[in-house]
């Protein structure tokens, strides 16, 4: 069994991690690398006039984190199997779990074994499929240089996740990946490496969950690199669920060969801090990608959310959409891109992102942008946040409905287009029992009327149109209007 690593990041912690782990040369000097990178970059601290969110995350204490906590060499925590029989996912393909630093348990169905899926924690890959793991592991989906925080993550890795699916294997039910974090004042870091080589397809859904109390919060570095061969289809869906004992950097790309489809499916529920950084690489002629994300602040959350669609490929498509709901006193900052490179023509692009704010002390900053070299294109982008419209609100309270429950019933139809873009059923399940549980202050079912509320009120245009931007929230609120180039 390893053995927990003292507290704090070092060199020496690196080359002792290292070593009880046994890894090849290579690994060993891409830590060492990226531990100098981490050194000699100074932490991001966001522009002027910000939110802040980027300044918190740089007073964070990281030298009062253990960077290696190994999970106890038993049984599943009751709280652990608890929360598998409670997952979003019924059917799977394959299950992996990770236990604060340590992969616990793998198990793939013996079909997939057979056509040559192979499902496993980073660390065994590294030694078992080396030329795999060094062509892709942080070479250009996700940098080791891409920032500070990326660097520190591939100096002192652990556990993490590997998905290989050969050409032509198609997985339908999906496989489910739980990181389930229990130890205060740690580091975590969980790596999740998913190949699909060409005409393949793969459903993969990453669940975080933790139950950390402690004066000291910690740390969960998250990495995502999906590379998708020619005309692979690759569907990833995230929850985050981290109590507020917890603090959260996540980074996650794809990078698309000709034709191939990558589905990212965003959903924040926790976490005190979120830095949260997703991409799309669309090299690939013809590729396309899609984001679609949904968040639920409350208390003194923070969260800073970036998306890029890079398009260098001919005739992509990339789609993004994103709506939150912020209460009581949590900052929320977006910004989301679109690139399109000099060569990319025929391009299609489309970025929209819409906060409602139910709390006049919550603050949400939605930028959207646009970088275009190209000139057959097409792509247009759009941001929005304010107060829920008070006519909306009247119009359920003359007809006898509480203001809690109006506020509950714009908050459903505002989420629900979005909704209804996530592939998986359950999880549209399990978010909307989420949302209903954290408006109300207490555990609910679904059955505590989702749509049929909607439906029963007929409310219409509650979507993004439920937010307010008239000049008496003009001073909390923003409007960029659709333009298309």
């Amino acid at each position: 069994m390893l053995n927990a690593l003292t507290t704090g990041f070092t060199k020496d912690a690196l080359l002792e991690l290292s070593r009880q782990k046994g890894e090849p040369e290579w690994m060993l000097q891409k830590r060492l690398q990226a531990w100098e990178h981490y050194e000699q970059t100074p932490a991001p601290l966001g522009r002027r006039g910000d939110l802040g969110t980027l300044q918190n995350l740089s007073r964070f204490k990281f030298q009062e984190l253990k960077p290696f906590v190994p999970a106890p060499d038993t049984a599943l925590p009751p709280a652990i199997q608890q929360s598998l029989q409670e997952s979003l996912v019924n059917e799977r393909s394959g299950l992996i779990v990770q236990h604060n630093s340590s992969v616990v348990y793998i198990h793939l169905n013996d079909e997939l074994k057979a056509q040559g899926v192979i499902l496993t924690d980073l660390e065994t890959a590294v030694r078992e499929y080396p030329e795999l793991v060094q062509e892709h592991f942080m070479t250009k989906c996700v940098p080791v240089t891409a920032s500070k925080y990326t660097a520190l993550h591939a100096a002192f890795w652990t556990g993490g996740f590997f998905l290989y699916v050969p050409s032509g294997v198609e997985i339908e039910a999906p496989i489910l990946a739980q990181v389930w974090v229990d130890s205060s004042a740690s580091a975590i870091f969980s790596h999740s490496l998913v190949i699909t080589e060409s005409q393949s397809s793969t459903r993969f859904v990453q669940e975080f969950t933790s139950s950390v109390e402690a004066e000291h919060p910690s740390l969960v570095s998250d990495v995502v690199e999906v590379i998708a061969k020619r005309e692979a289809m690759v569907e990833f869906s995230n929850l985050q669920d981290l109590d507020q004992h917890t603090w959260l950097i996540t980074n996650k790309n794809a990078m698309h060969e000709n034709d191939a489809s990558v589905t990212f499916v965003m959903a924040d529920l926790g976490a005190q801090l979120n830095l949260n950084t997703i991409g799309a690489g669309l090299q690939g002629n013809g590729c396309a990608a899609e984001l679609v994300g949904i968040f639920f602040t409350d208390h003194n959350q923070r969260y800073a959310i970036n998306t890029l669609s890079d398009h260098v490929g001919v005739s992509t498509n990339a789609e993004t959409m994103i709506k939150g709901v912020l209460t009581d006193e949590s900052r929320v900052e977006f910004d989301g891109m679109i690139r399109i490179h000099k060569n990319a023509q025929q391009t299609a692009s489309f970025l929209a992102a819409h906060g409602l704010l139910l709390s006049k002390k919550a603050r949400g900053e939605f930028i959207p942008g646009l970088e275009i070299a190209a000139n057959d294109v097409s792509a247009s982008h759009g941001a929005t946040t304010g107060q829920i419209d008070e006519e909306q609100l009247f119009y359920l309270m003359v007809r006898g409905i509480a203001r809690p429950e109006a506020e509950r019933i714009i908050v459903q139809g505002f989420f629900e287009p979005v909704l209804q873009r996530i592939p998986l059923e359950n999880l549209r399940i399990r978010l909307r029992r989420s949302i209903i549980s954290r408006m109300s202050g207490e555990s609910v079912t679904e059955a505590d009327t989702w749509v049929d509320a909607q439906e029963r009120w007929e409310i219409e245009g509650v979507d993004e149109g439920a937010i307010s931007l008239d000049d008496s929230t003009r001073s909390t609120s923003d409007e960029i209007e659709l333009s298309e180039y």
